[in-house]
C-alpha cells in the first residue's frame, strides 16, 4: 500500500508500507516520516463493526 508522508526535511512523497499495516494519519513511521494521506478503501474490513455514534451527554448510542 502506498501513503504520502511528509519527511522531516518537509519534503513530501509516496512511501510503500505493508498492505496489512494499521495506520492512521498523524502516525509517526520508524524513519521520522509523517503520514498525512491514507488510500481509501472501498472493500469492507470484516473484523471492523460499526457500533453507532456516541453522543457524549450518557451512555445512549445514536
Amino acid at each position: 500500500m502506498w501513503v504520502k508522508v511528509e519527511r522531516p526535511d518537509g519534503e513530501i512523497v509516496e512511501k510503500e508500507v505493508p498492505p496489512r499495516a494499521y495506520l492512521t494519519i498523524g502516525d509517526v513511521l520508524e524513519d521520522g516520516s509523517v503520514i498525512i494521506d491514507l488510500p481509501y478503501s472501498e472493500d469492507d474490513d470484516d473484523d471492523m463493526t460499526a457500533y453507532g455514534l456516541y453522543d457524549g451527554d450518557d451512555d445512549d448510542f445514536l
